[in-house]
């Protein structure tokens, strides 16, 4: 018999193969096709223990008496997985019609084992892990969840914890989780290194980054720990101080981390390179200002150091140029060349400053109570006005200074037009108004009650209304004001305030019971030289669209004028008061005029971070009445922002201010008495009590025994200390013949104030919790007032600590002073509290 090749016989076993295979084929698709046309009697779920059948059937979309239809079975088969409950699903059609889903469950949680922790706590743990008994097994997140739980171990310092877990599915479908941990010993940074470094000291460069070796209150602060997402940041802090500083080709290498028994050593390896300087620099591109000009305004000159921080502030500064005339869109390309073998980079601005844009609408949202109009009229983007983003700023700031909202977000949207943006004003209100009810007691006032209720948006009117009485021992107030602050409409303040109050001092008492009238206007629209800047047309197709008038300081002042008229009554002198004082008993009218200018332009009304508040006032007494005297009065305040940092809580402002009087009478050669400057108290020098400072009446040597024998001694004579206790004498009384002890003590010393006073204060303040509205000051006061010339020698100070709240009642202040200089006869009062006021 003849043989048959081998490739002959594999390609003949080929073929039988391929026929077999397609009649398998064949006979299935004939199979599927007779059950595509079978329709599902009944359909049935089996598997489930757990997981209830009607839940499951939510998620079938077949139905008996439909045709079956295997793309609908194999969605229903993917929805039931989709549910999370089972590791298996599968479908099946019996001959008689019942299609069934038969599901897997996934093991069911029964316990979770916590197995060698010590040092971390088990609920931390639990935490990580993420994964609770009596829950269906995901074995993809116990996984995730024993990651965590050994970043958790390294957090907390020990990089050779060993974590391990299990799981063990018993016969009943119910898992058991084992997580096993070996702790080790905790390691924690010893010290931290840097190889390489020549252009800046080991401490310079540890100052920078977060990453610290440990210290004695390491179990604390967690100082020491080491975190690899903190030093990937800080290696990144480190690149950009170098890169900040000129050495743009340096080289900052993976840290090293070195394990020894008793803790870690951080090695952070550079490649310095050389330090760059700015060769040439060039502006190019649509240039609205002469080039010259606009580099003379930049900070980045040739030969300086390359830094990137100046160069985005340039980048900025020039944005901003733009976007105050009107190009909102404007963008501000850097190109660099670095010329390696001269150790240069030149730099290139190219600038492209897009069509000019206008406001379209001012959209006003988050105002339940305030009026859109009281909003409005703070605003100094106007609709269908040239875009400023220096009035957007403004804008807010203005808001922020009226003291209605907690917070102001004013932005702006792009709208269809490319030449069109709106502004978004979004406002949260804040608390305007509040009601206080207070009692207390201090060496000056004696014992005190008082109530306040003050209203600053009155009916959401942007309207101001405070009624305030006192009622005490040696003190009874009734104040009552209000104010409008556009009256009609129209920009003019108007305002007027009523009171009748009454002080009972040692040596006499002062009654005074009158009003004022005041207005003011802002000075920006007076047409007068040199208030405020001409007015151009900035309407569309003006030929002055990039040349929108900038803010001036007389965008923030107002001019103003107020008429009071004041009777005063100096009433229940001593015998034993000073002739100053006598001098005034009586009773007497004083009609004034006051002319002022005030100055703010501070961002906000309580808690300025920028801006100056100023007042400058100028008091003529004589218009009428029995009072001839002129006093002026001098105030101002700048903050001066230090420090703007989230991650160190918040904006650390430094505040400088104080002020100046100065008065005099026409025909008497003193101020009157209720006209003087009395200093101290919380909002002058703090530490001292309230009008405690100032000029003193001279004390008299008076008898503790009051008889007509002794009285008639030494009647009023001012004597020195020592005299006056060289008085003191023992005889027998006449009438009742016993032994008498006579001593002699001053008496008087009142403050009477004086017609000079200044007072200086510097102030600090952080945030404590600045979310919360809550912030701290550290305060040094110096001041005095005088008769006669200023006399710096008399200056009492003090220095102290408080908090400041924008509580829901309104803005409260808390402040702890203590005096540095206080003298034998000064009043001291180191806790001062104030409720709406402001420093």
């Amino acid at each position: 018999m003849k043989k048959i090749p081998a490739g002959l016989r594999h390609f003949a076993s080929f073929i039988v193969l391929f026929l077999f295979s397609a009649i398998l084929i064949a006979a299935s698709q004939g199979r599927a096709q007779e059950a595509e046309k079978e329709k599902i009697k009944d359909i049935k779920i089996n598997g489930n223990l757990r997981v209830e059948e009607d839940g499951i059937r939510l998620h079938v979309k077949s139905h008996p008496g439909d045709f079956y239809n295997s793309t609908v079975v194999e969605q229903d088969v993917k929805a039931i997985f989709r549910m999370g409950f089972f590791d298996d699903v599968t479908a099946d059609l019996s001959p008689e019609g019942v299609l069934t889903y038969t599901v897997k469950e996934k093991p069911y949680i029964r316990e979770v084992k916590i197995q060698g922790n010590s040092q971390v706590t088990r609920d931390k743990i639990d935490t990580a892990l993420g994964i609770a008994p009596r829950t269906v097994l995901d074995r993809s997140k116990v996984a995730e969840g024993v990651e965590k739980i050994r970043k958790l171990y390294g957090e907390q310092g020990y990089v050779n914890a060993a974590i391990d877990y299990s799981v063990n599915v018993e016969s009943n479908n119910q898992a058991t989780v084992t997580v096993d941990i070996k702790e080790g010993a905790r390691l924690l940074i010893k010290k931290v290194s840097f190889e390489g470094n020549r252009a800046f000291s080991e401490s310079e460069l540890k100052g920078l980054i977060a990453t610290k070796p440990e210290w004695i209150f390491s179990f604390i602060t967690n100082r020491g720990v080491l975190d690899r997402d903190i030093l990937t940041n800080d290696i990144a802090i480190l690149s950009n101080h170098y890169y900040d500083n000129g050495y743009i080709d340096h080289k900052i290498d993976e840290p090293l981390i070195l394990k020894a028994k008793d803790g870690l050593e951080v090695v952070i390896r550079i490649t310095e390179g050389d330090q760059y300087r700015i060769g040439k620099v060039e502006i190019g591109g649509d240039l609205i200002l002469d080039g010259r000009q606009i580099l003379n305004g930049i900070k980045i000159t040739p030969g300086q150091i390359f830094r990137g921080t100046r160069l985005r502030e340039d980048i900025t500064a020039l944005t901003d140029l733009y976007n105050n005339k009107g190009f909102a869109f404007v963008q501000v390309d850097p190109v660099t060349k670095v010329n390696a073998a001269e150790k240069n980079v030149d730099i290139q601005l190219l600038i492209t400053k897009g069509p000019p844009v206008y406001f379209n609408r001012v959209l006003v949202a988050g105002n339940t109570k305030t009026r859109d109009n009281v909003v409005r009229r703070e605003l100094l983007a106007t609709e269908q006005e040239l875009y400023s983003g220096f009035k957007i700023t403004q804008s807010k700031n203005a808001l922020q200074r009226t003291g209605y909202f907690e917070d102001v977000n004013v932005t702006t949207k792009k709208t269809d037009q490319p030449d069109t943006v709106d502004v978004l004003v979004d406002v949260k209100e804040g608390p305007t108004g509040n009601f206080s009810v207070g009692a207390g007691y201090s060496s000056g006032d004696g014992f005190l009650f008082n109530a306040t209720v003050a209203e600053k948006n009155l009916m959401g009117r942007g309207q101001g209304v405070n009624g305030s009485f006192s009622l005490g021992s040696k003190r009874q107030d009734f104040i009552f004001g209000f104010t409008e602050p556009y009256l009609n409409g129209s920009d003019v303040n108007m305002g007027f305030d009523a009171f009748n109050t009454k002080r009972d001092y040692t040596d006499f008492t002062e009654k005074k019971l009158g009003f004022d009238v005041r207005t003011s206007y802002p000075l920006k629209n007076l047409n007068v030289p040199f208030f405020g800047a001409p007015k151009v047309d900035l309407s569309k197709g003006s030929d002055e669209l990039a040349s929108a008038p900038p803010i001036t300081m007389w965008d923030y002042m107002r001019g103003g004028m107020s008429y009071e008229l004041t009777h005063d009554d100096i009433s229940g002198v001593s015998k034993n008061a000073s002739q100053e004082i006598k001098n005034e008993e009586g009773t007497s009218l004083t009609s004034s005029m006051t002319p002022g200018i005030t100055y703010d332009s501070r961002d906000h009304f309580f808690f300025p971070t920028e801006g100056t508040k100023s007042a400058f006032a100028v008091k003529f007494a004589g218009l009428g009445g029995d009072t001839r005297f002129i006093k002026s009065d001098l105030s101002a305040r700048w903050h001066y922002s230090l420090l703007k940092d989230p991650n160190w809580g918040g904006a650390y402002v430094l505040a400088l201010g104080g002020s100046l009087g100065y008065g005099g009478g026409f025909s008497q050669s003193d101020l009157p008495l209720f006209e003087r400057y009395f200093i101290g108290g919380i909002n002058s020098v703090r530490g001292f009590v309230d009008r405690s400072i100032g000029p003193r009446t001279d004390p008299v040597c008076v008898s503790s025994v009051k008889t007509s024998l002794n009285v008639s001694k030494i009647p009023g004579k001012k004597l020195s200390s020592s005299n006056c206790s060289s008085l003191n004498t023992v005889y027998t009384d006449p009438v009742t013949l016993k032994t008498v002890n006579e001593t002699f003590t001053f008496s008087g010393g009142d403050v009477i104030g004086g017609d000079k006073a200044a007072v200086f204060n510097a102030e600090l303040l952080f945030p404590i919790a600045e979310q919360y509205g809550l912030r701290g000051v550290a305060f040094f006061d110096v001041g005095n007032s005088w008769d006669g010339g200023f006399n710096l020698g008399e200056f009492r100070r003090s220095v102290g600590v408080g908090a400041r709240w924008m509580s829901p009642f309104g803005p409260l202040r808390v402040e702890l002073g203590f005096p540095l200089s206080k003298q034998p006869h000064d009043e001291t009062s180191i806790l001062g509290f104030s409720i709406g006021s402001q420093p």
